[in-house]
């Protein structure tokens, strides 16, 4: 039981076989584009059981004055820091990726490795996700500025986790981009090759959320979750907003919820 269903509010939220912390499926992955201490807490006292790690977005955290400070900030709040994938893009452009691997051996932190808009050849993507792998663990993104067949996509992917990768992240625009439908083919396609916990979905806009959640079910693991939309997610998640209402309940009379893509 959590705080949120106790007291006059207790029995009244259905379970939908939402996983529970320490998890490895279902994750969120809040997206820190800036906010201070205080914000920390608040996300904490209010959704901290909903979200697993925080990302600090692109390559902030090299110009983040309390950055030290944040990162114990979410550790106490048993949400885990990541770095953002741009950040190892900008020391890779700069042949300082060995000083970010000093970093997060030093402080323990997890990374996002990425090549979204630096030309990283394919060989020293794989052997810097192995060099962190080392460590801790590594969310490798796919997608972006590629444009992968979908081939190329399962190829990568499975060279990927290999190399030591804990989560394959699939970039936004790779789902749906702004502005344009679902890529209702890519996703299903990977979910079957590789089952969807080892597959984080970027999903920064609310129609890639909800359409996730309906097709996926409420233990899809959803990265790029802006921080004041983390509890709307897992109202998401659990049906308890109108967007997926009859898809996770199952009022009487109203039939089965809709059919999510099951991996196999």
């Amino acid at each position: 039981m959590t705080r949120a269903t106790e007291g006059l509010l207790d029995g009244l939220l259905d379970p939908v076989g939402r996983t529970a912390k320490p998890r490895t499926s279902g994750i969120t992955i809040a997206l820190d584009k800036g906010v201070g201490l205080h914000a920390i807490e608040d996300l904490a006292g209010v959704a901290g059981p909903y979200v697993d790690y925080a990302k600090v977005a692109w390559a902030s955290a090299l110009i983040t004055r309390n950055l030290e400070e944040k990162l114990d900030a979410y550790r106490r709040a048993d949400i885990q820091p990541l770095l953002g994938g741009t950040l190892f893009e900008y020391c890779y452009l700069r042949g300082r990726a060995d000083q970010l691997l000093a970093f997060c051996r030093q402080h323990g932190l997890r990374v996002e490795i990425s090549d979204g808009v630096v030309d990283i050849p394919r060989a020293d993507k794989l052997r810097w996700i192995e060099a962190f792998a080392a460590s801790g663990e590594v969310f490798s993104e796919v997608g972006g500025k590629l444009q992968p067949t979908r081939g190329e996509w399962k190829q990568m992917v499975r060279e990927e986790l290999a190399a030591g990768a804990t989560k394959i992240v699939v970039e936004g625009r790779e789902i749906g981009p702004v502005g344009q439908e679902i890529r209702t083919d890519l996703v299903p396609d990977l979910v079957d090759a590789f089952g969807a916990d080892i597959l984080v979905f970027e999903a920064l806009e609310r129609y890639q959320q909800v359409w996730l959640v309906k097709q996926l079910g409420p233990n899809v693991n959803l990265g790029n979750i802006p921080i004041p939309d983390v509890l709307t997610v897992e109202a998401f998640r659990q049906g308890l907003k109108e967007h997926t209402l009859l898809t996770m309940a199952r009022p009487a009379g109203l039939g089965e919820p809709a059919r999510a893509i099951t991996a196999p």
